[in-house]
């Protein structure tokens, strides 16, 4: 179902995939997996700290993938997860990458499949355009962020990778932010997500630094509720309540 291109985008072990699912109260989360991996025709993804998604796809195995590399090529997978499993063929395969056999923690503690429902074609950010975007919101000069600094500048570094994700009609939307532009509890972004919808939003840095905010989409841009750490040695700690 995944064409060369996509298999070797998803297959790069340092190819961001955000990966959304739902809370028990149709809330969206989006945490970068970087495990996924095309193998024989079938998805899987390693879980290794993935609590809280863990628990949502045992809720609700309906989720979206949004994969970026770093030319800023990217598509989306929409499919249903098909449960977790800690032996066999696909646990040991994963278990024997690259990725687990120079990692300093542990090894996965399980594995997961997915079916596929829908795949978009491959897209691409333009460059020039983000860097335009970015120097007009420079140009705004906004409130202090409320929320914790740190997060407000990964947010804003131009080079970072910024995903939101929302909830509507039944599927899942995933939306690259080319800029964002921090204002008091605000991340402005040009792009239209609907007004009212709880939404997710993450970051990468290239130093790898991570982080998750979560909240509403109102007029003024994206509200952030919350914050979360997204990377090691605490992921998934609340670090920020509105």
């Amino acid at each position: 179902m995944l064409n060369a291109k996509q298999t070797a985008m998803i297959n790069h072990m340092y190819t961001p995939k955000f990966l959304a699912t739902l809370d028990d109260r149709g809330r969206p989360n989006l945490v970068i997996v970087t495990s996924f991996e095309y193998f024989r025709d079938r998805l899987i993804m390693g879980n290794l700290f993935l609590w809280k998604t863990a628990r949502n796809l045992q809720q609700n195995p309906q989720l979206a993938l949004l994969v970026i590399d770093q030319s800023l090529n990217y598509f989306t997978i929409e499919g249903r997860f098909g449960g977790f499993a800690e032996t066999g063929e696909l646990f040991d395969h994963l278990n024997r990458s690259d990725m687990v056999r120079y990692n300093a923690y542990t090894g996965f503690r399980s594995v997961g499949t997915v079916e596929m429902e829908a795949v978009s074609p491959v897209k691409k950010l333009n460059p020039a355009g983000m860097l335009w975007v970015y120097l007009k919101g420079k140009a705004v000069k906004g409130k202090p962020p409320r929320f914790p600094r740190a997060v407000a500048e990964k947010f804003s570094v131009l080079k970072s990778i910024k995903v939101a994700a929302y909830y509507r009609e039944g599927r899942f939307h995933l939306v690259p932010l080319p800029a964002v532009r921090v204002s008091g509890d605000y991340l402005a972004a040009p792009v239209a997500l609907p007004l009212g919808a709880p939404y997710a939003a993450n970051v990468i840095t290239p130093q790898v630094v991570s982080f998750q905010v979560k909240g509403t989409v109102e007029q003024q841009g994206l509200k952030v509720n919350q914050v979360y750490a997204a990377g090691l040695p605490v992921p998934g700690k609340l670090i920020y309540q509105a």
